[in-house]
């Protein structure tokens, strides 16, 4: 079978892991987001 490659880790490692990809992206990510939409708007006006 072929598809997403299973890596054995703990359950601590595998929280940490997600944590700091999807906590990261889903809290971090949409601020820098805004911000370069609201300088790109100064900058046209």
């Amino acid at each position: 079978m072929k598809g997403v490659t299973y890596k054995p880790m703990s359950s601590t490692q595998l929280l940490r892991r997600n944590l700091f990809l999807y906590g990261l992206g889903g809290v971090l990510v949409p601020f820098v987001g805004i911000k370069l939409i609201d300088l790109a708007v100064h900058l046209w006006i």
